[in-house]
């Protein structure tokens, strides 16, 4: 019996003490002793310190004291690149409430939303460390993940026809493969099981996807993104139909002006301006083993682009998000980040890659391989016979 007036008594006192009621015993609970009080007391107080505590002043007395690598560090972007974007979304952003009440700061906003990108934190704890509510976190999420996808065809864009050469001496010097100005791919972005339809996210892999299909240079910026398609579509199906396939050949002149092209892995469609290795079946000659090997090395572009994007912003290894429709334009606004932080003095870029290279999974889908056989075939022996030459040249 006294146990169970024991055990009664501390949850009153726990309840008593969570709700900030001063404590009282009352008569019939007077012959509790002293140390069982303080252990009641105690226990109480251990309970109350698991309610949620937000962080006072977070920016101001924090964050305004980081140097440029401690702020890069903990952000994960560029205290200029940060500026830049504080630049570009503050306008839109200084708005007052729909409701009335005074808008949220804007400095908050963005790095909160930065910092849920940069680390798999929960909303919950990223809220308490910027003294907002899960509710008001999730609302500037939206927002600025809005105002993110307005800018990206500002930010990812097709290279300006005199920054072509550049990118093709780029190119030239990782592997020596000439006339090279993009590499595509595709990789997955895991994602929670859907609630419907979740046999078409499905992956070779058997996780849950979204396909990110993306062009890179050798900076490593981001010239085309495309997220439409579930995990289970091709490489080669997805390439179809993306909106920059269906650009170029509306106008393949606008795009490859001097008979440039990119390269993709043997997945892709063999075009005239799309140019995928050989398939290996035990006839290759010594000259397409050599024009695989170069087109590997130089593939590496996509590879490592997507190692660093996803290194960089960690809740691109798994988007546990309940709106799947929102999943394309949370990695777009991703993507749109990191082109602006490779413009802006981005530090630590070989530290993101390998924090990435682990975490990235290639699509990968050669079911459509057999697709090979078109109009870039003799494009591509073309190409394969002057890098043959090229190499004999340097070896005599």
């Amino acid at each position: 019996m006294e146990n169970e007036m024991l055990v009664a008594t501390a949850f009153t006192l726990s309840a008593q003490v969570m709700l900030d009621i001063p404590i009282s015993l009352s008569d019939e609970d007077s012959n509790i002793s002293t140390e069982e009080e303080e252990v009641i007391i105690s226990a109480s107080k251990k309970r109350k310190l698991h309610t949620p505590q937000r962080i006072r002043n977070y920016m101001e007395h924090i964050v305004g004291g980081y140097t440029a690598q401690q702020f890069q560090q903990h952000f994960r972007i560029s205290i200029d690149a940060y500026e830049h974007i504080l630049s570009a979304l503050g306008p839109q952003l200084q708005k007052t409430d729909p409701i009335g009440r005074s808008p949220i700061n804007i400095e908050k906003q963005i790095l909160a939303v930065i910092w849920l990108l940069a680390t798999p934190d929960s909303y919950r704890s990223v809220g308490d460390r910027f003294d907002l509510a899960k509710s008001s976190l999730s609302v500037c999420f939206l927002r600025i993940i809005k105002l993110l996808n307005q800018l990206a065809p500002r930010i990812i864009k097709w290279p300006e026809r005199q920054q072509l050469a550049v990118i093709k001496r780029r190119f030239s010097v990782l592997a020596g493969l000439n006339n090279v100005i993009g590499a595509v791919d595709g990789a997955y972005i895991q994602i929670k099981a859907p609630k419907e339809d979740s046999e078409s996210y499905i992956t070779r892999k058997c996780n849950y996807a979204f396909t990110l299909q993306a062009i890179a240079i050798p900076s490593l910026q981001l010239t085309d993104v495309f997220i439409e398609y579930p995990g289970s579509v091709s490489d080669h199906r997805i390439f179809r139909n993306s909106d920059i396939y269906r650009a170029i050949i509306n106008n393949v002149e606008q795009y490859f002006p001097e008979n440039e092209f990119i390269i993709g892995d043997k997945a892709y469609p063999i075009l005239n301006w799309c140019i995928p290795p050989y398939i290996n079946r035990g006839n290759l000659t010594a000259a397409q083993v050599h024009f695989n090997t170069i087109h590997a090395q130089t593939r590496q572009v996509i590879e490592r682009t997507f190692a660093f994007l996803v290194g960089r912003f960690r809740r691109l290894k798994f988007l546990d998000m309940n709106r799947h429709d929102l999943i394309p334009s949370t990695v777009l606004a991703a993507c749109v980040l990191h082109n602006i932080c490779l413009n802006f003095n981005d530090l630590l870029i070989e530290d993101y890659v390998g924090d990435g290279l682990a975490d990235v999974v290639n699509n990968g889908n050669d079911d459509d391989a057999a697709h090979q056989l078109g109009r870039g075939q003799q494009h591509r022996d073309h190409i394969c016979r002057e890098v043959f030459r090229n190499q004999n040249r340097i070896n005599e």
